[in-house]
């Protein structure tokens, strides 16, 4: 069954010195309630698997990175906040290539990225060819 709405999810960096969960969440008062993220990896990618409360508005999903620290953030229907608690991430990632989707369960998944590794760089440099020996 094909979803009536599309879904918006802003990642937004804040910075190495930045401590997202001490973000703006959206507005005054205490959230409504909280988003339950879980964090796995794959070899090349790091997932959240968000799962949120039904009267989430889909539009509202913000990730906030600062390094490897992360909140997610999103406003409920009534425009209240509702955050998840801050997390750490595995490896660091990076926001080009990110990309957002819907489990069989119902639970949003960002995959982001991992960011390369000074190994990882050296291992796609091109071999010396020349046939010379350094000087």
């Amino acid at each position: 069954m094909a979803r009536a709405f599309l879904l918006l999810v802003l990642v937004t960096s804040r910075g190495s010195t930045s401590d997202p969960a001490a973000a703006d969440d959206h507005g005054p008062g205490p959230a409504a309630a909280a988003l339950a993220v879980s964090v796995s990896e794959t070899p090349d990618a790091v997932l959240l698997r968000i799962r949120a409360p039904g009267d989430v508005e889909p539009e509202s999903v913000e990730v906030r990175l600062a390094g490897r620290k992360t909140v997610v953030l999103a406003r409920d229907a009534m425009g209240r906040p509702i955050r998840s608690q801050p997390l750490r991430l595995p490896e660091p990632v990076v926001e080009e290539g990110a990309s957002a989707d819907y489990d069989g369960d119902g639970a949003l998944v960002l995959t982001l990225r991992k960011q390369a590794t000074a190994q990882d760089m050296a291992h796609m440099m091109p071999a010396d060819t020349s046939g010379g020996s350094p000087r």
